[in-house]
């Protein structure tokens, strides 16, 4: 995958993502909120050990404390000392308590026991990291034996006094809701790229042939730029299509020459396409005028029908919004005189019509089938541009009068469940695809 897929990706599912980083903001706005300030007092002791003479005498009492220390920092938190500190200050608090709000440690290769005691308010966080070091300089020197055969023990003495804070400990409160929105959008990312790969979608030729049913026809390049005709881009190459008949609209024509002869004009018979998209933005209706286009040349007579009486895609394209057409010859409104416009040599032109507020009712009806009946009769092509799949059942119920069906998917957009499911939709009618807006540098290795 390129930058450009994970891109994709991110906005295809930023509404996940937007709303786990606001649900992470709320959560640490809420936590920074609710959580109170608390404040932390330190008091140090230097513990020592009586002066000898002897080298000897020395380096066994060193040995001896050095393995105290230790252990000096774990009475500090035991009952042993904090029983007094609550009877001795006064404090409201247990000793379990007291163990919460108690941090004591003895930096490595040093002789000194740190005491952080951290509170809700500063008067009391100072209150009980004093108390513990004066309790534990008792504790030092009752706990500690004679060392090394002389007289005197272990003793702790008070190096810094904790001072009353005056400010918070920890984090400031305003870190809390822009932890909350790292965390929230990192944890969307996340998501997104999980669901995304829980989702099969095929984005090469070789996974879009190995959906069951279909065929893969026809791949048409991703538009470099808006105004390049030869792409079936519904945001550019719908807004003015070009004379000239693209490479890829030949190659696809090609195709379904060999499977109905009847499409060319000397051979009788007649070949009725259905032309839909998954989703709207497919680019279904381009390929459809661009096919039609492309028959008409090689002298074929071609009847183009803009079947999508909701969105009347075809109609704005060939700028036809006010002519008459389908839903006015199905509701005998008016004829086939009105209702038709020649668009070039061989080429004629179904307009969707009047606006109606029952699109997928005409579209479904039998004068529509009657309709399509009288096309087949006189046209040799006839190109019936549909409403998209996840719009209606409007290009199924049509696909059971055509010849063949045009699923027109853009690569990495639709599932393969999707996939399968729309072909399935179309019973015995062959279904081959057309991959739309596949990028020119990663054709060569058939990634679409």
């Amino acid at each position: 995958m390129t930058l450009h897929d994970y891109v994709d990706i991110l906005k295809k599912w930023w509404k996940t993502v937007t709303t786990l980083t606001v649900v992470g903001l709320l959560a640490g706005g809420i936590y920074a909120l609710v959580s109170p300030d608390t404040y932390k007092a330190t008091s140090s002791l230097y513990v020592s050990i009586p002066a000898s003479d002897s080298a000897t005498e020395l380096n066994q009492a060193a040995t001896y404390l050095s393995r105290e220390l230790k252990s000096y920092a774990t009475v500090a938190t035991s009952p042993y000392i904090l029983k007094p500190v609550v009877e001795d200050t006064g404090v409201d608090k247990t000793v379990a308590q007291l163990q919460d709000m108690l941090d004591v440690t003895n930096p490595t290769a040093t002789s000194i026991i740190q005491v952080d005691a951290t509170a809700d308010s500063p008067q009391e966080a100072q209150t009980v990291a004093n108390g513990v070091a004066d309790q534990l300089i008792r504790g030092v020197g009752s706990l500690s034996p004679e060392v090394a055969n002389r007289g005197g023990t272990v003793q702790a003495t008070v190096l810094s006094r904790a001072q009353l804070p005056d400010e918070t400990s920890g984090l400031p409160s305003w870190l809390y809701p822009l932890f909350g929105v790292v965390g929230g959008a990192l944890l969307g990312v996340i998501l997104a790229f999980v669901l995304e790969s829980l989702v099969r979608r095929p984005r090469t030729t070789t996974e879009l042939r190995r959906v069951p049913g279909a065929s893969l026809v026809a791949s048409v390049p991703r538009l470099k730029h808006r105004t390049d005709a030869r792409s079936f881009f519904p945001a550019g190459g719908e807004s003015a299509p070009a004379r000239e008949v693209s490479p890829h609209v030949t190659s696809l024509r090609s195709r379904i020459q060999q499977g109905h002869a009847e499409v060319l004009p000397h051979v009788a018979g007649c070949a009725v396409l259905v032309v839909t998209g998954q989703r709207s933005g497919d680019g279904a209706t381009t390929v459809a005028v661009e096919l039609a286009r492309s028959f008409a040349g090689l002298g074929s007579r071609v009847a183009l029908v803009d079947a999508n009486l909701s969105d009347r895609g075809a109609t704005v394209l060939l700028a036809q919004h006010n002519h008459l057409g389908v839903s006015d010859l199905v509701e005998r409104r008016a004829g086939a005189d009105q209702s038709t416009v020649r668009l070039e040599m061989g080429l004629t032109f179904l307009p969707a019509g009047t606006p109606t507020p029952r699109p997928s009712d005409l579209v479904c009806s039998e004068p529509m089938a009657a309709l399509v009946g009288e096309l087949r009769s006189e046209f040799d092509v006839v190109v019936l541009d549909c409403s998209p799949l996840q719009d209606s059942v409007d290009a199924a119920v049509l696909g059971e009068l055509a010849d063949e069906v045009l699923l027109v998917t853009v690569p990495g957009k639709t599932s393969t469940d999707q996939l399968q499911f729309s072909v399935q939709g179309f019973r015995e009618t062959p279904v081959a695809l057309v991959a739309n807006q596949v990028r020119p540098s990663r054709a060569h290795s058939g990634v679409l």
